[in-house]
């Protein structure tokens, strides 16, 4: 929830039309630090970054045959599919004194503990903003820097019990991969914390991450 005592800044202003999740991002913008919001997503959606190609990168006929949106983000990454199954994670904070690497190793250092706290073990931070189990990835996620106020604003997305057949049916290969992916197709190179053997809801793990991030990132 929102405190009702705002901090002193101003609202940020983004270049641009709207872009997916904006109005979460102002809205933890004028909230206290940090700003943490999570939720288990309902539909499926295609969601790519300022770097993406859309008809390189997505299959787009086949998005426009099953009636799949397609939505652009503010924050870098690569494209993404969305669906049930999957907890989104928002939060928005105030910047330090270290860049994108940091912060990416503070939030996620952050989640694992909660994951492991919820019975959920081996997760390990991998790549320059996933989180995998035994080299399978089951988070990504993604980071939009402001200077004006400064404040970081990162969301990702955890596979909990998502269908991983929807990857390779919205997306080409991604031009660009990180290392540990080994060029290996979709399925492959993600899993999800069900097929890992955990049995925990997307609900209730929302509900965690949601209580109980923030507290740890103070």
């Amino acid at each position: 929830m929102c405190s009702v005592s705002l901090p002193p800044i101003s609202e940020p202003v983004f270049p641009d039309p709207p872009r997916k999740n904006d109005a979460l991002f102002l809205y933890g913008a004028l909230c206290a630090h940090p700003f943490v919001f999570t939720y288990v997503q309902k539909t499926v959606e295609v969601i790519y970054g300022p770097a993406c190609k859309p008809d390189k990168e997505i299959f787009l006929p086949q998005c426009a045959r099953d009636c799949v949106a397609v939505y652009k983000r503010r924050s870098g990454g690569g494209t993404v599919v969305l669906s049930p199954g999957m907890v989104i994670t928002i939060v928005v904070d105030k910047r330090g004194p270290g860049g994108p690497i940091e912060i990416f190793s503070t939030v996620h250092d952050d989640i694992i503990e909660v994951l492991e706290s919820s019975g959920i073990s081996g997760v390990q931070k991998t790549g320059l903003s996933d989180l995998a189990i035994s080299g399978r990835k089951i988070l990504g996620s993604s980071l939009y820097l402001k200077q004006s106020p400064g404040l970081y604003f990162y969301q990702s997305a955890l596979m909990v019990d998502s269908d991983l057949s929807l990857l390779g049916k919205y997306l080409a290969h991604p031009p660009r991969e990180p290392l540990y992916r080994g060029k290996r197709d979709h399925a492959d190179f993600c899993t999800t914390l069900k097929k890992e053997g955990h049995e925990i809801s997307a609900e209730e793990l929302s509900e965690r991450i949601g209580r109980e991030l923030g507290g740890r990132l103070q």
